[in-house]
């Protein structure tokens, strides 16, 4: 397969289609062969990726859901606290309560203002081994569970979880939809890919529920396949595939052969890097 190495200004898909290993007509894992069988290990493999990405996204859902009881309670016991004060005789001047927090806030800003100037100087050299300092700190600048799945990232080009769940989603997606008997037509016809045609600003990008449930519905799809031949899903990891991607903006797309089981491997990969 041609790639697109001595392009400078090559765009994703260009760059994703030269990154990808040459075809064979058998698979290899360490020097050994894979017979045709093991070779259709690529959708457990696959449906475990979106099982795996599913995962992550139940266990930031529970924590959100910790942190909002979390912050129930506080507001709870702040509300007990403040009626238990008015009622209590023995209390000074209510202006006392807050002159009295203040001081305990200060104490514990400067304490902690204290520690932190104590971490900074202290191995700076193990940090810059990394990351600048200031790129570093807003890389780890904490912010509510519920603001993470959302959040832009200062490192990233202002992307988010919810925008990369969506990327591995429509790898997916395009591969499995436009398998032509998906789209009314023979196998005969050209199964055509092409992974630009991408979603924006769709609900699985700001939705944790959403995500989960586009995940399971292609994870359970590839999961029946192994079991029975599905329509919507070919049952031989060769059966051709061609691609178009965008090598370069101001050229219009390019075409390169590839199989499904290669391009399902590729979908993988993508969720693996979740």
């Amino acid at each position: 397969m041609a790639t697109t190495s001595e392009n400078p200004s090559s765009g994703s898909s260009a760059a994703a289609v030269s990154s990808r290993p040459q075809s064979t007509s058998t698979a290899t894992v360490s020097g050994s062969e894979l017979s045709l069988g093991d070779s259709h290990h690529i959708f457990t493999v696959a449906a475990r990726s979106l099982y795996d990405c599913a995962e992550i996204l139940r266990f930031l859902k529970a924590a959100i859901a910790e942190e909002e009881q979390e912050n129930e309670n506080e507001n709870k016991e702040q509300e007990l606290g403040n009626i238990s004060g008015r009622n209590d005789p023995t209390n000074g001047h209510p202006s006392d309560h807050g002159i009295n927090d203040a001081i305990h806030h200060d104490d514990k800003r400067r304490c902690n203002d204290d520690h932190i100037d104590r971490c900074n100087s202290h191995e700076t050299s193990t940090i810059s081994a990394f990351v600048p300092t200031a790129s570093g700190l807003r890389m780890v600048e904490p912010c509510k569970r519920s603001e993470i799945y959302t959040k832009p990232s200062a490192l990233a080009c202002q992307g988010t979880i919810g925008k990369h769940v969506r990327h591995l989603h429509d790898h997916f997606r395009l591969l499995l939809s436009t398998y032509p008997p998906c789209k009314g037509l023979s196998l005969d016809h050209e199964w055509l890919v092409d992974y630009d045609q991408r979603s924006r600003e769709v609900p699985m990008e700001t939705d944790i529920d959403v995500a989960i449930r586009e995940l399971e519905r292609i994870q359970f799809m590839l999961e029946k396949s192994q079991l029975s031949q599905q329509e919507s899903i070919p049952s031989g990891l060769s059966q051709a595939v061609t691609l178009q991607a965008t090598i370069d903006p101001s050229y219009p797309p390019v075409s390169f052969q590839s199989t499904f089981g290669r391009e399902l491997w590729f979908c993988s990969l993508h969720a693996c890097w979740l």
